[in-house]
């Protein structure tokens, strides 16, 4: 596949996006920001996991606001 660059100046992109409706801002922001891996996870990542799960049983994450 043939790779094409275009030039916007971010204000232009910024405008057009605020002109989205949330549904659309969704869509643009899992096809651009988003990315499927569906390797296995690594020891390291695994040990994460399992450190995260122990907080959150600890009681020790941080509550977020929902929308913050």
């Amino acid at each position: 596949m043939k790779v094409k660059n275009v030039s916007i100046p971010i204000d232009i992109i910024i405008e057009m996006l605020k002109k989205l409706n949330e549904e659309e801002k969704l869509e643009i922001f899992e096809k651009v920001f988003l990315e499927e891996d569906s390797s296995p996870l690594t020891t390291e990542e695994k040990l994460e996991i399992e450190r995260a799960e122990q907080e959150l049983k600890n009681k020790e994450t941080i509550s977020w606001p929902f929308g913050a």
